[in-house]
C-alpha cells in the first residue's frame, strides 16, 4: 500500500493505464472461459484468467492485483445478474467478495512458492525447478477453491452437496490454466532469441502437421492422439520450450472447444466426463512439454558443463551423466503414463473401447493363423439407468467402478483383457478359450458381481442387488469372417440373456455367419 502512494503523478498514470488494460483482458479470458462452464453458480472446467493472472504477477509483480480485483468484480457480476436479474444484495456481495478473494490469493501464493524455491525466475531451466513449478500450480488453486466454493455456497448460488465436485472442478480449471497457458506468457522472449533458428519449411510443415492431426482427433475421433506427442516432441528439440507451450496452448484450445461441442476422440456420455477426460489427457500433454523442455535446456546446459570441465574433474563429468541418465529415465516415465492415459477408461480405469479394438484386431489375426478358439464376452449392467435415475450419477461412477474392478481381478490370465465398451457395457477378450471355458470365465464374472452386493431398490430381481446379463461367443477366426463378426454373435447372445429375463449367462459357439 506504501507503494502506491509513493508513485509520481506520471507513475500513477501508467500504473492506472496498466491496470485497466489487464483488467480488460481479464474480463475478455474470462468470456472464452465461461463458454466451458459445466456445473451451477460460477464455475467454469477452463479458467483463463488463471493461467493469464499467475503470468502478468510473475513479470510486474504486486503492482497489478488491482487489475485481478476490477476484473474478477467486472466478469462476476456481469455473470451473477445475466443468470439472476433479482439476485439479492448479500448474494451478490458475497459471491463477488469470495471470488475476488479467491482469484488475488491464488496467484500471490503461487508467486510466494516460485520465489522461495526458484533462483531468479528460472522456472523451465531445470527438472528441478518445473517440478516446483508444477506443484505451486497446482497446491495454489486448493486455496482459492476453498474460498471461491465456499462463498458461492454461502451466497446460496449452490448447495453443500456439489461442493466437492464443485471444488475439484475449481481447482482442475485453475490448475490446468497453469499448466497450459502460463508457460506462453512466461517464456515470451524466447521467440526472439537470436540462439534459435526458425526454418521456413518446418514453419510451414509443423503448423500443417498439427491442423491435419488435431482434425483427425477432434472432428473426426481418429485414434491417433499420439501423432501429437510426435509433433510436441519435435517441436521441443527444435525450437524450445516457448514454441512447444504455444503448440500445447493451441490443440488444448482446439481440443476443449471440439469436445465441448460433442465433437471427437474423447466425447464421452456426459460433457463433463469428456471435458474431464480431455483435461487429463492435457495435463499430462502440458506435463510432457514441460519436463522435455526442460530436461533438454538442462542436458544442454550439462552438456557445455562437461566440455568445459572434462580436462579439470572426472567427478563432475560422473554427476552430470547421472543427472542426463535421470532426466532421460523421467521423460521415458513420463511417455509411458502417456500412452497408458490414451488407453485407459478415465472413470474405470480399465481398458477402453480403443484399447479393446487394437487387441481384437491382434489376437484374431494371431488366432486366425493358428487355428485356435477366441472367446468374446458382453457384460451388461441390468436395469443400470433405473440405478442412476434411483441413485443418482455419482453413485453410478462408483457402481461402474467396482463392477470393472470385480471383472478385472477375475480373470486369472495376462492375456485375458476387459475394457468398457460403451455406457455400463464391458467386453472381455478370452484368447485360446473354447465355448467351455468362456462359459467357466462367465459364470465366475456373475457371481462376483453378485458377491459385491451392490443395493439396487429399483430393480425386478428379488435380491434386490446389481447384477448383470452376459452373453458370450467362441469359436475359431476363419479367412471368410471379420473380428466384427465375433461382436455380432456376443451382442446376439447378450440380448438373448436379457430377453430370458437379466442376471442370466447365454454362451453360444462355432462358426459365426459371414
Amino acid at each position: 500500500m506504501i507503494y502506491f502512494f509513493r508513485l509520481s503523478r506520471s507513475r500513477w498514470l501508467q500504473l492506472l493505464a496498466l491496470n485497466i488494460g489487464l483488467a480488460i483482458a481479464y474480463i475478455w479470458a474470462a468470456k472464452i472461459s465461461l463458454v466451458f462452464t459445466t456445473l451451477p453458480g460460477t464455475v467454469a472446467s477452463v479458467w483463463l484468467p488463471s493461467g493469464l493472472t499467475l503470468g502478468l504477477i510473475l513479470l510486474f509483480g504486486n503492482q497489478i492485483l488491482p487489475s485481478i480485483a476490477l476484473g474478477s468484480f467486472g466478469i462476476i457480476s456481469v455473470d451473477l445478474l445475466a443468470r439472476d436479474p433479482n439476485i439479492s444484495p448479500a448474494a451478490f456481495f458475497w459471491v463477488n467478495f469470495g471470488c475476488i478473494a479467491a482469484n488475488l490469493v491464488q496467484p500471490y501464493l503461487a508467486q510466494f512458492i516460485l520465489d522461495k524455491y526458484i533462483h531468479k525466475q528460472q522456472f523451465f531451466s531445470r527438472v528441478r525447478n518445473v517440478s516446483i513449478y508444477i506443484a505451486a500450480a497446482a497446491l495454489s488453486p486448493m486455496a482459492s477453491a476453498f474460498i471461491g466454493i465456499t462463498s458461492i455456497i454461502l451466497a446460496g448460488r449452490l448447495e453443500w452437496s456439489d461442493y466437492p465436485l464443485s471444488w475439484f472442478t475449481w481447482w482442475l480449471a485453475s490448475t490446468l490454466a497453469h499448466l497450459i497457458f502460463t508457460p506462453v506468457i512466461l517464456l515470451g522472449k524466447e521467440f526472439f532469441t537470436p540462439k534459435i533458428k526458425y526454418g521456413l519449411v518446418e514453419l510451414i510443415v509443423i503448423p500443417s502437421l498439427i491442423g491435419g492431426v488435431s482434425w483427425g482427433v477432434f472432428i473426426q475421433s481418429e485414434p491417433i492422439a499420439y501423432l501429437l506427442l510426435l509433433i510436441l516432441n519435435w517441436t521441443v528439440f527444435r525450437y524450445g520450450a516457448f514454441i512447444s507451450s504455444v503448440l500445447v496452448s493451441m490443440v488444448s484450445l482446439l481440443a476443449i472447444y471440439a469436445t465441448a461441442h460433442g465433437l471427437g476422440a474423447f466425447v464421452l456420455d456426459t460433457q463433463n466426463q469428456s471435458l474431464l477426460y480431455l483435461q487429463s489427457f492435457m495435463a499430462v500433454f502440458a506435463l510432457n512439454s514441460l519436463l522435455l523442455s526442460a530436461a533438454v535446456d538442462e542436458r544442454s546446459q550439462a552438456q557445455a558443463s562437461l566440455k568445459k570441465a572434462l580436462d579439470n574433474s572426472t567427478k563432475l563429468v560422473l554427476e552430470r551423466t547421472k543427472e542426463l541418465r535421470h532426466s532421460e529415465a523421467l521423460l521415458r516415465h513420463t511417455n509411458r503414463e502417456l500412452q497408458k492415459l490414451v488407453h485407459l477408461d478415465g472413470l474405470t480405469q480399465i481398458a477402453n473401447r480403443r484399447c479393446f479394438n487394437q487387441r481384437l484386431t491382434e489376437e484374431w489375426l494371431r488366432l486366425r493363423r493358428e487355428q485356435k478358439s477366441l472367446a468374446l464376452l458382453l457384460i451388461d449392467v441390468d436395469y443400470f439407468k433405473r440405478y442412476n435415475d434411483f441413485y443418482g450419477h455419482q453413485k453410478g461412477d462408483e457402481c461402474l467402478w467396482k463392477i470393472s474392478q470385480a471383472i478385472k481381478y477375475t480373470l486369472q490370465r495376462q492375456t485375458d483383457l476387459v475394457a468398457r465398451y460403451g455406457g455400463e457395457e464391458f467386453v472381455v477378450i478370452l484368447p485360446d478359450t473354447d465355448q467351455q471355458g468362456a462359459t467357466v470365465v462367465a459364470k465366475r464374472i456373475r457371481r462376483t458381481v453378485l458377491n459385491l452386493e451392490i443395493a439396487h431398490e429399483n430393480t425386478d430381481n428379488d435380491h434386490r442387488i446389481i447384477t448383470v446379463s452376459i452373453g458370450a461367443f467362441s469359436g475359431i477366426p476363419q479367412e471368410q469372417t471379420q473380428a466384427a463378426s465375433f461382436l455380432e454373435q456376443a451382442d446376439q447372445a447378450l440380448y438373448l440373456a436379457k430377453q430370458q429375463g437379466r442376471n442370466r449367462i447365454v454362451v453360444t459357439g462355432g462358426l459365426p455367419s459371414v
